[in-house]
């Protein structure tokens, strides 16, 4: 009989559901996003996208203002770039368009994990 030697500490079904969350909504989000940034869909739908995801986020019961992991914390930084920026600084800003691409191709697993600051959840 074969004895696991290492365990790893189980995830209370509340941040399972967090977690679950991020993973569902996180690529919307980016492919969104960067739909937005070249003009294929409109930031007024954007705003709905990340409005919408925000509005299911409260519903979830959470106390932990920490992100699980990076892909998280880069979930939390689009949605912090994304709702503090205009259309057409999402359009015409390249340095906001670089940054958003960056981050929704790390979340649509098609790029590599970005360096970006300490966030919390909202």
């Amino acid at each position: 009989m074969l004895t696991l030697t290492y365990n790893h500490p189980a995830i209370p079904a509340q941040e399972r559901r967090l977690q679950q969350f991020i993973v569902d909504n996180a690529p919307i989000l980016a492919f969104n996003a960067i739909a937005t940034s070249y003009g294929d869909i409109t930031y007024i739908q954007l705003q709905n996208v990340f409005n919408h995801q925000l509005a299911q986020w409260w519903i979830l019961p959470h106390d932990n203002p920490q992100p699980a992991n990076q892909y998280e914390a880069s979930y939390w930084t689009l949605i912090q770039t994304l709702n503090g920026i205009s259309d057409y600084q999402l359009m015409g800003d390249s340095f906001i368009q670089h940054k958003v691409v960056t981050l929704s191709c790390y979340l649509l697993n098609i790029g590599p994990c970005p360096q970006i600051a300490t966030i919390n959840r909202p």
